[in-house]
């Protein structure tokens, strides 16, 4: 339910003994917009039973004024020497041939809404914080055209990203082979890292081929052969269903993490005889 006019909705959480979001459910919060700050985080500390001290965005922004607020936001509250974790920050491209469902993958993702119809453009700029194992993330987002027309931005496309999502249709096969010039130049800019910027493989439209089976062109087992082949996790999806869709940023995440934050490596022993 919408909040009146005159009024905000939150979704407040509060931080935890670690700095991190704690695993309480959110609770919603209704305010007037003339409601003093103070009585604002008197209201939510009542509501998850701490003494609220500071407030925080999800980009991890402490806020003093709900004016610094808008309808909708989640909030994060935090008593006495409590704060959030430092944001992390993913710069993510989507790649694929056209018609694939790019678009409608991340404006699903993005907005949670689907979109049947959308106008190809030469690329679009997302971003969404979200929140992965109890850790905020801000994902920078770069939609790209999939038209053989821009095949000279494929490099600007890739350059200086964290992880790719590969995305292809699992009724249209000629799409997962497209895939193939995407990966050679990701070979061909990241020679030098190491190790270098994982990829997600999607298959996508996977509520079209499960209405219908008849359309399936491209089968699990050859899309999960792909996804090995360019050393990738596997993910099918909807666009129009949402299936999957989240766990395919979220794990794209969670392989640039373990990227950026190798375990330890384990201890080597030797015995003298």
């Amino acid at each position: 339910m919408d909040a009146p006019a005159d009024s905000k909705r939150f979704f407040v959480r509060r931080i935890n003994d670690e700095a991190g979001p704690s695993q309480q459910q959110a609770q919603v919060l209704v305010v007037r917009t003339r409601e003093s700050f103070a009585n604002f985080k008197k209201r939510a500390g009542e509501k998850l039973n701490i003494k609220a001290e500071r407030v925080f965005l999800q980009n991890g922004a402490e806020i003093h004024s709900l004016a610094e607020t808008q309808n909708n936001d989640v909030l994060y509250v935090a008593s006495a020497g409590m704060q959030p974790r430092q944001q992390e920050t993913f710069h993510l491209s989507v790649l694929g041939a056209g018609g694939v469902g790019k678009s409608a993958l991340t404006l699903r993702f993005v907005r949670d809404y689907f979109v049947q119809y959308w106008d190809p453009t030469i690329e679009d700029a997302y971003r969404k914080t979200v929140d992965v194992d109890d850790v905020l993330c801000m994902l920078e987002i770069l939609d790209t055209a999939g038209q053989d027309d821009f095949d000279c931005l494929r490099a600007q496309w890739m350059a200086d990203k964290d992880g790719y999502i590969l995305v292809y249709s699992m009724d249209e096969e000629s799409t997962l082979k497209e895939l193939q010039p995407f990966f050679d130049l990701h070979l061909q800019l990241n020679e030098n890292k190491n190790p270098m910027p994982p990829i997600v493989v999607v298959a996508n439209k996977y509520d079209i081929v499960k209405q219908d089976p008849s359309k399936l062109q491209v089968s699990t087992d050859r899309g999960k052969e792909i996804a090995a082949l360019y050393n990738a996790q596997y993910i099918e999806t909807s666009a129009r269903t949402g299936q999957g869709v989240d766990e395919a940023f979220k794990v794209l995440v969670r392989e640039v993490r373990k990227l950026r934050d190798p375990p330890a490596p384990k201890p080597k022993w030797c015995f003298l005889l």
